[in-house]
């Protein structure tokens, strides 16, 4: 019993180090945010999609990753792993994102927001589709991570 204790308490403190460690070393670089953020926004996860990668979007995406539909749905992250598992998606060639802005409400926090437009084919013909995104990073053990994307406006016109 006393061993477990030692063990635990050593544990606690090793932990606690660790994270320390981590909090001391992360120095926060806005322009160095801004630009990885918009690297992971604009073509990590559009390559995660156009791949089908599933295994790279499951480490890609917080734990905790939701997205709130423009009806106001949510999704979770296992949902849209076994969703893009059992139906790939053929993303569009002329799909593309663009961030109008960031926002950090903390060091630790982005809101990466803009649009996403691309040709989208319908019963007679194609259409433009255009939706408009905000979505939250956290930086969590050393990276950015998507915690949230809410999806709005969408239309195909």
């Amino acid at each position: 019993m006393k061993r477990a204790a030692i063990v635990l308490i050593s544990l606690g403190i090793m932990t606690a180090c660790q994270d320390a460690e981590r909090t001391e070393t992360y120095v926060f670089d806005e322009a160095e945010a801004r630009s990885e953020l918009e690297i992971l926004k604009v073509q990590r996860w559009r390559q995660l999609y156009r791949e089908n990668d599933t295994e790279g979007l499951t480490d890609f995406l917080a734990d905790d990753f939701i997205i709130i539909g423009a009806d106001g749905g949510m999704t979770t992250k296992a949902e849209i792993i076994m969703d893009l598992e059992a139906n790939p998606w053929d993303m569009p060639e002329d799909f593309l994102y663009t961030v109008t802005g960031i926002l950090f409400p903390t060091e630790k926090s982005a809101i990466v927001y803009g649009y996403g437009e691309s040709t989208r084919k319908r019963e007679g013909g194609a259409c433009l589709h255009i939706y408009t995104s905000s979505n939250v990073f956290r930086y969590d053990e050393g990276r950015w991570r998507p915690v949230s994307s809410h999806v709005s406006d969408a239309s195909c016109e």
